[in-house]
């Protein structure tokens, strides 16, 4: 009977609901990747250890974004990455934003000096988590959340969810705008997939152009409809299930990648893809990686430009 009533009494617990923080005045509890932690109501110098999935999307919503790591270049030069290429240097400098180490490893000393009253990590960070909550308040993002859900949660801990509502309503206008414009969405094929050495390569919820083809609802060859998870290497044997009535693959011109040199590579490791029906059509289309793949607004906005200058108006029967 005892033991019944011990593990009665085990279930009970397991099933109350955590006590919520008790967070001083001007915090707020907030749960993140790793846990619950009381959080600045609105920061004012938040540090961020990701470029492109975290610096960028404050930059692009006016957050409070102070210090940040960077990407560095082979040749010693150092950018946000994401920021970059989607507002370019000019922009960056005028927002103040400060650089305090190199993406890995961060380094914590020039952190601390630095102040922040806020860090923003990713779950790579999750080692290092002691040392910065040692520093100021430290929230992971979670991994893999859908697009906008990701800017969202973004806006939320950094206090800029006014702007981040206003701009949501803007880009849902514009996606409404375009589906008029662009007539049936739903009736043109959009594939999008890279070629590298070792296969074909598709990543479903990838940044803002994956988003904006899924919000103007865009048909997807099957293969890609159905996948849930990053495919890496597919055999190019199977390139024909990537085929569709518009194609679009990447490139990273900081990273040296031209036109030119990536048909020379697909043209090496799958030659037969010049016969697929969305290339013989001339639909075969390149997009900067950097930019229409961000993590911004001024992505999404490009996303739709492109997706509608490609398709609207055009027969693809």
């Amino acid at each position: 009977m005892k033991l019944k009533q011990a593990l009665a009494t085990l279930l009970i617990l397991a099933a109350a609901p955590a006590a919520a923080l008790d967070c001083d005045a001007g915090f707020r509890a907030f749960t993140h990747h790793l846990g619950e932690t009381c959080i600045p109501d609105q920061p004012q110098r938040i540090a961020s250890l990701r470029g492109d999935s975290v610096t960028t999307p404050l930059l692009d919503i006016g957050a409070p974004i102070a210090l940040t790591v960077m990407n560095r270049m082979e040749d010693g030069s150092t950018y946000i990455r994401g920021a970059a290429d989607i507002f370019g240097e000019a922009f960056i400098v005028e927002s103040g934003v400060a650089y305090f180490s190199d993406r890995d490893p961060v380094d914590i000393e020039a952190l601390a000096a630095a102040g922040p009253d806020l860090i923003i990590g990713r779950i790579w960070n999750e080692e290092i988590l002691g040392q910065l909550e040692t520093i100021a308040p430290t929230v992971i993002i979670p991994p893999q959340m859908p697009y906008l859900d990701h800017l969202a949660w973004l806006a939320d801990v950094s206090g800029s969810q006014q702007t981040f509502d206003t701009e949501l309503a803007r880009y849902q206008d514009r996606i409404a705008d375009a589906k008029a414009t662009i007539g049936a969405p739903s009736a043109i094929t959009v594939s999008r997939f890279d070629v590298w050495e070792d296969g074909l390569w598709y990543y479903p919820n990838w940044g803002a152009i994956d988003q904006v083809i899924n919000d103007l609802g865009f048909a997807k060859p099957t293969i890609q409809a159905e996948a849930t998870e990053g495919m890496n290497g597919v055999s190019v044997e199977r390139m024909q299930e990537f085929d569709g009535d518009v194609l679009l693959a990447s490139r990273a011109p900081r990273f040296g990648q031209t036109i030119p040199m990536l048909t020379e590579q697909w043209d090496q490791v799958a030659p037969f893809w010049r016969e697929l029906g969305g290339v013989k059509s001339g639909n075969l289309y390149w997009y900067e990686r950097d930019i229409l793949v961000g993590y911004t607004f001024e992505s999404l906005d490009r996303s739709i430009d492109f997706l509608t200058a490609i398709t609207a108006g055009r027969d693809f029967n």
